[in-house]
């Protein structure tokens, strides 16, 4: 049966609850089992007293009526038998007393004779008169009292030893129970503890991940989260900006698609037109003329560029796998981007150390090449003036790892969670550069996504740290 409270309160409350339940009955059987363990043993205390009493009063009273009797026995003094019986009462009352407590059965045949005894002395001292000449003034043996009680104090002592022998082997055994119910309840209220734990927090983890899912821009799958009726209503007010979000992405991304093609055409329009006046067809320019015509070249061309990167990024996020697939070898790809960026880099004195161990990776030529082109022009961009641009390829199991380090500023720590998301450009800009589109990151991080890779900024000391990884192509992919 499902445990499905209408909220997290609830919830948690009916963990408490369950948690408190086995603690709580562990806690009111060992308060009875202390109590009736208590109780026991002041009767035990209560019944050692009154034996080791009664004991003493019976020895004591059993030596003073022989004496009484005896003398009663050569005197025959009315007086002396008044004695013996006024002793006679408090004797019996004890030996019953005595009796009545859990004694063994030697301490109650003990008695038992001690009182037969008795009985027989009283019977004795009864039938004298003042003129009896013919009873002795001797006991008996059936008739003397001191000699049975005389042992009844060790009997006493006994019993009150196997008592206390009693009380501790209730007292071990009260200790072991409690042990085993220890041992049992609290691994019990353990279990109900971690059970309800990752009751409560396992939605609490599902709506994190929807947030992060919501937060990374994967609009597609749709949000399910189970649990308590709040976490899932939850769950479907996420589901439902999702769907908001999903829509104004799309129209996002319809409004740059009808842009970017809407400013290409009279873009290239100014862009020939800057040519054509710069190549003199519309006659001669003077120098002032010239400066602006290339001006409005050079930034022709330099939007031109970024319309185009709008338009790669639309068609990259329309895509579900490359253009085409071939092997192609990553080591060429980078010395030919390289030998691109040559004229940049000597203006600059930019130096780049390359360490490029080749491997075969399946994939588009033209995707490829922009994530390496735009990563060294990133590299370019923020490296100072004579600085150096390391870039290592090497294998390591069975994928292609790409290091691209600069020795610029490196990226701020506040800028790193964002830093491949569409449009966003950091604080820290390069010097003398124009702004651009904030693109180019994201194209190569979806670049990469469609050919099984992906890209992190790694930890360095000395600037910006790009790691690219790819899989190697095999022979599975290799026919793909």
């Amino acid at each position: 049966m499902s445990i499905k409270p209408a909220t997290i309160l609830k919830l948690t409350l009916l963990g408490y609850i369950l948690v408190a339940i086995p603690l709580t009955i562990g806690l009111l059987n060992t308060m009875l089992q202390v109590d009736r363990l208590a109780a026991q043993m002041q009767q035990a205390v209560f019944n050692s007293t009154q034996a080791v009493e009664s004991g003493r009063l019976i020895t004591t009273l059993a030596l003073s009526m022989e004496r009484s009797a005896l003398q009663y026995l050569v005197l025959k003094d009315r007086n002396i038998l008044s004695r013996y019986e006024k002793q006679r009462e408090p004797f019996i009352q004890e030996i019953r007393r005595l009796l009545d407590l859990p004694a063994d059965d030697i301490l109650a045949q003990r008695l038992q004779q001690l009182q037969e005894h008795e009985a027989r002395l009283h019977q004795k001292l009864l039938s004298v008169t003042n003129d009896s000449t013919h009873v002795e003034d001797r006991l008996a043996e059936k008739e003397q009292l001191s000699n049975p009680a005389a042992s009844i104090p060790f009997d006493v002592t006994s019993l009150v030893s196997r008592e206390s022998r009693r009380m501790n082997e209730q007292i071990g055994s009260v200790r072991q129970l409690l042990l085993w119910q220890a041992a049992a309840l609290i691994p019990l209220a353990l279990l109900i503890a971690v059970t309800f734990s990752v009751l409560i927090s396992a939605p609490l983890r599902h709506l994190g991940a929807a947030i992060r899912q919501l937060g990374a821009g994967e609009f597609d799958t749709s949000i399910e989260v189970s649990g308590p009726q709040d976490i899932r209503e939850l769950g479907e007010q996420l589901d439902w900006l999702r769907q908001q979000l999903a829509a104004l992405n799309e129209q996002k991304l319809q409004f740059l698609q009808h842009v970017s093609h809407e400013l290409k055409t009279p873009l290239t329009t100014i862009r020939e037109g800057a040519d054509l006046l710069q190549d003199g067809i519309a006659g001669a320019l003077n120098s002032e003329q010239q400066e602006v015509v290339q001006i409005l070249h050079s930034n022709s061309l330099q939007l031109q560029a970024q319309v185009e990167t709008l338009l790669n990024f639309n068609l990259a996020l329309a895509q579900e796998q490359p253009p085409e697939r071939k092997i192609i070898n990553i080591a060429e790809l980078v010395t030919s981007v390289i030998d691109k960026h040559q004229l940049t880099l000597r203006s600059r004195n930019i130096s780049v150390n390359t360490q490029l161990i080749p491997g075969p990776v399946n994939g588009d030529t033209t995707q490829l090449q922009t994530v390496i082109d735009n990563l060294l022009s990133n590299a370019i961009k923020f490296s100072p003036d004579g600085g150096e641009i390391q870039i290592g390829l090497r294998q390591q199991n069975q994928q292609l790892l790409l290091d691209v380090i600069d020795e610029g500023a490196g990226i701020p720590e506040e800028d790193e969670t964002r830093l491949f998301e569409p449009f966003f450009q950091g604080k820290s800009l390069p010097k003398g550069s124009v702004s651009g589109t904030g693109l180019g990151l994201s194209l190569v991080k979806r670049h990469l996504h469609l050919h099984g890779g992906s890209i992190q900024l790694m930890d360095s000391t000395r600037g910006a740290h790009f790691q690219v990884t790819l899989p190697l192509a095999t022979q599975a992919n290799n026919k793909t």
